[in-house]
């Protein structure tokens, strides 16, 4: 028994096949069949059913791929422990696209001052879509909005909350927040993202119901279109975000206002080394500059 097949073993549960983890780590799928061979072999246990197709761990093989998974993750540990401040190596980290914009440049500022020598790789994308890589292990954190349902796999640390407010043209109206979106057109979030269900859904259960004329995903260019008098809209007051252009009219939406909480998200099951704590340090302070 060896590192490397214990590697593709815990690679072979997180990817789900002999396929996806061979492309993964840059083997054969012969060369990985073999290594699982050995492996059995060395352990004296029966790690795969190999009469289902495609090939799938059995009970004992996912609880000792887990166990591989952890030993690993320790070993990991220890490089970064020895290696001290001088913290080489890699983190991946995923954004939503609200966030790159404002808090990306501070998160990597703090990394770069920390760990000079860590190399960061950073992916943008919808909070459903990080969080999904989280789970399988394609990126080490991300910063998405807090997730709508209970994701077992996942260890989350609340970072933010940012208040919704309803946006509108210069001139505006303003008695209410409810009357204030039924007195132009509608521009939503787009209702694919964790953000415009979570609105949609406050919208339901107020009994606010307002159809949308334009549906979009920047929140840059909804304040525009708002600015530019295409409708009204609900938005979230983002961290670190320069104020709205002044000449938007602006109420809280909802008393107490309603908020969006970002969070940061990890695999729960990933022993945490001091570079992730530094990390998580890193995201937690995000709202006191």
């Amino acid at each position: 028994m060896n590192l490397r097949q214990l590697r593709t073993l815990s690679t072979i549960l997180d990817r789900g096949s002999f396929a996806a983890a061979a492309d993964h780590i840059g083997l054969s799928h012969a060369a990985v069949s073999v290594q699982m061979n050995q492996l059995e072999t060395t352990l004296a246990a029966r790690l795969f059913d190999r009469s289902s197709r495609p090939v799938a761990l059995t009970a004992d093989g996912v609880r000792i791929a887990q166990l591989a998974g952890e030993v690993l993750d320790k070993i990991d540990n220890l490089k970064l422990e020895a290696s001290g401040s001088k913290t080489s190596g890699a983190v991946s980290i995923g954004f939503i696209p609200t966030c790159v914009h404002h808090l990306l440049p501070r998160v990597l500022d703090a990394i770069r001052k920390t760990f000079p020598d860590l190399q960061v790789s950073v992916k943008s994308g919808l909070s459903g879509e990080l969080a999904a890589a989280v789970v399988r292990r394609e990126l080490d954190f991300a910063l998405v909005t807090t997730p709508l349902a209970e994701i077992p796999e996942l260890d989350i640390t609340p970072i933010a909350s940012e208040p919704f407010y309803v946006i509108g043209p210069p001139g505006t109206k303003v008695d209410s927040d409810v009357s204030m979106l039924r007195s132009l057109p509608y521009i939503a979030f787009n209702k694919h993202t964790w953000v415009g269900q979570h609105i949609a859904a406050k919208l339901q259960q107020r009994g606010i119901h307002i159809q949308a004329a334009i549906e979009i995903d920047s929140l840059e260019a909804i304040e525009n279109l708002v600015a530019d008098g295409f409708g009204v809209s609900i938005v979230p007051l983002r961290l670190h975000a320069e104020a709205a252009s002044s000449k938007l009219v602006q109420i809280p939406f909802g008393s107490p206002v309603d908020t969006r909480q970002l969070t940061l998200i990890r695999h729960l099951g990933k022993s945490q080394s001091r570079l992730d704590t530094a990390i998580k340090s890193i995201f937690v302070d995000l709202p006191n500059p």
